[in-house]
């Protein structure tokens, strides 16, 4: 039976993953008009640092009918508005103490140059990351493979022994194109058990399993049923030889 290789690489996007921030503002700009203009073509040419932000905040408020001023208003706001999610940052820094430095941590986000210069400045614990490669600096963006590629190259990984995590499905989507893990990031407890599976020795996570649950190890179905049998039982010890 072949088995799925331990990936000792972790590569996670940033926004709407490990932080979050609201498309709620105090100016005339609906959230779906804020998200529809980050989501523009034209953003995405500033995200890689193709246009400049006044150039950007121009031709999108002609586009989408809006003062520039206000896009203005309203990304400073939404900036305001980023929160680190300490929770899976916490996990993300506690697999890496596990791991004894041998699981490496990069971050691969879509992100403008003066908004990730204000998302640094945000409380959260930066050290986890080995490299943080974002589409300003790279001028590329997701999802195009050319972008995955770069990391690859500039870390010098082998995408089957990498996980990579985002919150949209066509980034990791292309990211398994090219022979990555790839976790959709939706409910933070699944993310967990995937990369934990990816990246954690499979027997050591059973035996942790079965002394963690030591005089609790009845059957279970996947409705959560449990079901209390001795033949399960009989054969768990004469597996381990562990009463």
């Amino acid at each position: 039976m072949s088995s799925i290789p331990r990936c000792t690489t972790l590569i996670f996007d940033l926004g709407d993953v490990l932080f979050s921030w609201s498309a709620r503002t105090t100016t005339s700009i609906t959230p779906h008009t804020l998200k529809n203009i980050v989501a523009s073509p034209v953003w995405h040419q500033y995200e890689c640092g193709l246009i400049s932000q006044d150039e950007c905040y121009r031709i999108t408020g002609e586009q989408f009918s809006v003062d520039p001023s206000s896009i203005s208003q309203a990304i400073i706001e939404a900036r305001e508005s980023l929160q680190a999610n300490d929770a899976m940052i916490g996990f993300l820094r506690q697999l890496k103490a596990e791991s004894y430095g041998s699981l490496r941590i990069f971050a691969m986000s879509n992100i403008s140059q003066p908004d990730f210069d204000v998302l640094r400045t945000k409380p959260a614990d930066w050290s986890i990351f080995d490299y943080i490669f974002t589409s300003a600096e790279a001028g590329m963006r997701k999802p195009n493979l050319c972008f995955y590629k770069h990391v690859l190259e500039k870390t010098g990984t082998d995408p089957k022994t990498a996980a990579f995590v985002d919150d949209r499905a066509e980034n990791v989507l292309a990211a398994r194109s090219l022979g990555f893990h790839g976790v959709v990031f939706d409910k933070p407890e699944n993310v967990r058990k995937a990369i934990r599976y990816l990246v954690s020795d499979p027997v050591q996570r059973g035996w942790q399993f079965l002394r963690s649950r030591a005089g609790c190890l009845s059957s279970v179905t996947d409705t959560g049923i449990e079901i209390w049998d001795n033949f399960a039982q009989l054969l768990i010890i004469e597996a381990t030889k562990d009463r």
